[in-house]
């Protein structure tokens, strides 16, 4: 017997229960899983909150839409659900309101069914809960940029969240953003080959990447320091057109970055003064010069802290789609 995928209110999906398959298999079939609950820095989490939701596919209203179980983790940080189970995904999560931790979640899928329990039965997995230690204010915004036009190289000042003069009010040229040339609109049947690369205007200064699943994470996705070393010189992002198929760009939805800006060196070429940096989900570059990237500067020389408080942005006046930000 088959159903259609359900439109589910907002307040489930921020639950952890992004989507569901399209099976219904039957009352007696259960899943059982086991997850392992650690902080960032290793700390075992001993009588912690963790809850587990799947579908329930007899809801009719007003009757819940989600079975959810709610338990305490043992004295060495782990803790088993076992629960009926009819579309592909367990979703886990702590509570949204479990003083001092960023929210955190994981889907557990199973693939098949051997004598009525959903495989593998029981697996072990490791979910790292990050608390909140120390909040700071920070330039962020999600950056919605149109390339300028009569250029094929343009600096972009991330304090001021804008082209560097003459093609907007920025001052600092963090980011040099070149391209050999903007494909025009032309048909599909055309095949094109299109590079953007990301550079810095200062020795020492420098990018490297981070991957992160966005869904299996907590809210405060990436570590939440930037290293003090291993950035490269620039980012090459390719897109392309060839053969009846579009890429979506070398770089996936797990991709992330730190980054290194304004850099002062020594008299040894070592780093006294820099500006460290996030970019949370890819950088996407389009054919015809735009990109779009999320953000996130820290303004304190050499402060590598990378936990934003989002009550505290040092932007202002956004749009919501620039602002809506995660720490």
């Amino acid at each position: 017997m088959k159903f259609k995928r359900l439109l589910l209110p907002s307040a489930f999906l921020i639950g952890g229960a992004l989507w569901w398959g399209s099976t219904f298999l039957g009352p007696n079939h259960l899943a059982k899983v086991t997850y392992h609950l650690v902080t960032d820095d290793g700390q075992v989490l001993k009588d912690f909150p963790y809850q587990a939701n799947v579908l329930n596919p007899k809801f009719t209203i007003p009757s819940k839409e989600t079975i959810q179980l709610k338990k305490n983790t043992d004295q060495n940080g782990y803790v088993t659900f076992t629960l009926p189970y009819y579309f592909d995904g367990v979703c886990s999560g702590i509570p949204y309101n479990t003083p001092g931790y960023y929210f955190s979640n994981h889907r557990f899928f199973p693939t098949n069914l051997v004598s009525g329990k959903w495989q593998p039965w029981n697996p072990t997995i490791e979910v790292v809960v990050k608390p909140i230690i120390n909040p700071i204010p920070m330039y962020a915004q999600e950056a919605r940029l149109d390339f300028p036009t009569n250029t094929t190289s343009a600096g972009f000042d991330l304090e001021a969240g804008d082209w560097v003069n003459p093609y907007g009010k920025g001052k600092t040229p963090d980011f040099v953003f070149t391209i050999k040339e903007k494909i025009p609109f032309v048909k599909a049947s055309l095949p094109y080959d299109f590079y953007t690369t990301i550079s810095f205007s200062n020795k020492g200064d420098g990018i490297q990447n981070v991957l992160v699943s966005p869904t299996n994470s907590s809210v405060l996705r990436m570590p939440r320091y930037a290293p003090d070393s291993g950035y490269q010189a620039d980012l090459v992002q390719h897109i392309y057109y060839a053969d009846n198929k579009t890429s979506d760009g070398e770089i996936g939805k797990d991709q992330n970055y730190f980054f290194r800006v304004r850099s002062i060196l020594d008299a040894q070429g070592n780093v006294k003064s820099a500006l460290y940096g996030k970019i949370v989900g890819p950088v996407e570059c389009g054919a015809r010069g735009y990109t779009k990237f999320t953000y996130y500067l820290n303004p304190t020389p050499n402060d590598r802290n990378m936990e934003f408080d989002p009550k505290r942005n040092l932007f202002r006046n956004l749009s919501p789609f620039q602002s809506n930000l995660a720490p």
